[in-house]
């Protein structure tokens, strides 16, 4: 570590979320409070020096533009929604010039999506936040996606988003400067476990859902597995070993829902997601969500969120005209 410490440049993309950049930021400086030295600098960029707004509406100023960005170790990129608009011809190549430099670039919440779109992520590993892990891995045969918290595989890094990312610092302080260092900036931000490679994203079933019943999580878990090829719900059923009815009864009880509703549902959430990153068509993307037609599918799509596949896909991605979707054929 040179004297001038280790120079980091976070780049703000339109949406980012303020949580993940901030559990990838504060670690530093309380780092640095902590070893009474600068061991890190960081700078803020956006594209064109102007402030960024954040996913929840805060506005941040910046200290530089791609233009007149700083020499850096190491580059963060904070997306959130609308990941593939924020990737310019400008952002490309800045970003392929530093990783031309030996400068280790990667991406937090959806940041993958942009280090993919510019060629970044080939032949490595990467994660993304779990919302958008099968649009992702779709997109991107070449790139090795997994759900862990976050990943580093040489010059390339990656977490999830909110507090995956502070993992990914602590883990990075640690590696630089560490182990007890690492632990006492945990222990400021009152986080009693830092997270290693290979710690998966999401918690068990059984505590991220108001479940206590098995039989009804093996029954979800059943849901969560068959989005493409839907199973029946007798066929949920004898999964979960229970009658139809008891697995009426448990989801009306646990849920305030029916089997049919909540897997109709987490179907439609799936491709929700698949239309924000997948280049799929939304005929693919219906059936790839267990829906025969696409007219269905819309239809569903409609009741569920206000909104037809198409609009959101546009109101997401900020598609041209000439977009496959925009084809007459394609359900409105």
């Amino acid at each position: 570590m040179t004297a001038r410490g280790h120079r980091i440049a976070f780049v703000l993309l339109p949406r980012f979320s303020l949580m993940a950049f901030a559990s990838a930021s504060e670690p530093l400086r309380v780092a640095n409070h902590l070893a009474g030295a600068p061991l890190y600098r960081w700078f803020l960029i956006s594209t064109d020096g102007q402030p960024v707004t954040s996913s929840n509406g805060m506005t941040s100023a910046v200290q530089h533009g791609l233009a007149d960005a700083p020499t850096v170790d190491r580059v963060i990129v904070c997306a959130s929604f609308e990941p593939r608009r924020a990737v310019t011809p400008a952002l490309r190549a800045w970003l392929r010039r530093a990783a031309a430099a030996g400068v280790s670039i990667g991406g937090i919440d959806t940041g993958s999506e942009v280090l993919a779109r510019c060629g970044l992520l080939a032949g490595y590993r990467a994660t993304i936040h779990w919302e958008w892990l099968d649009a992702f891995r779709g997109a991107y045969p070449e790139t090795t996606v997994t759900q862990d918290v976050f990943i580093t595989d040489r010059r390339r890094f990656s977490a999830a988003g909110g507090t995956a990312c502070l993992d990914l610092m602590l883990n990075f302080i640690r590696d630089q400067h560490g182990h007890t260092l690492a632990a006492a900036v945990s222990d400021q931000f009152v986080y009693n476990r830092i997270r290693q490679h290979g710690d998966a994203q999401r918690m068990a079933l059984e505590d991220r859902l108001p479940v206590r019943s098995r039989r009804l999580a093996r029954a979800i878990g059943a849901m969560e597995g068959h989005i493409d090829e839907p199973l029946s719900i007798p066929a949920l059923a004898a999964h979960a070993g229970v009658s139809v009815r008891e697995l009426e009864r448990l989801l009306q009880r646990w849920l305030k829902t029916t089997p049919g509703a909540y897997y109709r549902r987490l179907r439609l959430e799936r491709a929700r997601s698949l239309l924000a990153l997948s280049a799929n068509s939304i005929s693919e993307i219906a059936l790839a969500c267990g829906f025969g037609s696409p007219a269905g599918f819309s239809r569903a799509y409609r009741v569920c969120f206000g909104e037809s596949p198409r609009a959101a896909r546009h109101r997401t991605l900020g598609l041209g005209a000439g977009n496959a979707d925009n084809k007459q054929t394609e359900p409105v």
